[in-house]
């Protein structure tokens, strides 16, 4: 008689810890969409490689910058004498998402010389590292903007 009670409460307990995960997963999911919904539609963070092999950022996304990390930017030439540009990229998120990454090309005075049209789609999963490889097709292109945005 007395394992009926502890079998019924043990049943409770776990029905009562899986409601406690679907609901604090559910409450992350509407958090999030309320953090995109009043980040500004314009607000894009840029990582610009710089002529001593480091990079520069800019960001106006912090709820972005807190999710994405680029930890490196590695600049060449190919064989033709074009510039290809990796940038490496680490998810500190808790959960999956993709990311939107795009870049532009700058010439030695830092104008846009060549600008990707859209946007590529990088998903994460949490921890993960990605590599976002681009090249120049215009030959007086010396450095690169990587844009990234989460929209």
């Amino acid at each position: 008689m007395l394992s009926y009670p502890i079998l019924l409460m043990k049943k409770t307990a776990l029905l009562l810890l899986a409601g406690l995960l679907v609901g604090c997963t559910t409450l992350i999911k509407v958090a999030d969409k309320a953090e995109r919904a009043v980040t500004p539609a314009d607000a894009v963070n840029f990582f610009t490689t710089q002529a001593d092999g480091s990079f520069k950022s800019e960001i106006n996304d912090s709820r972005i910058a807190r999710k994405i990390k680029v930890t490196a930017a590695r600049k060449s030439k190919t064989a033709n004498g074009y510039l290809e540009v990796q940038f490496d990229l680490r998810s500190e998120s808790y959960m999956a998402q993709t990311v939107k990454v795009a870049c532009e090309f700058l010439g030695a005075d830092g104008a846009v010389v060549e600008k990707q049209e859209g946007w590529s789609n990088l998903p994460f999963q949490p921890g993960a590292m990605q590599t976002f490889t681009a090249m120049a097709l215009a030959p007086n292109a010396v450095e690169c903007r990587l844009r990234l945005i989460d929209r």
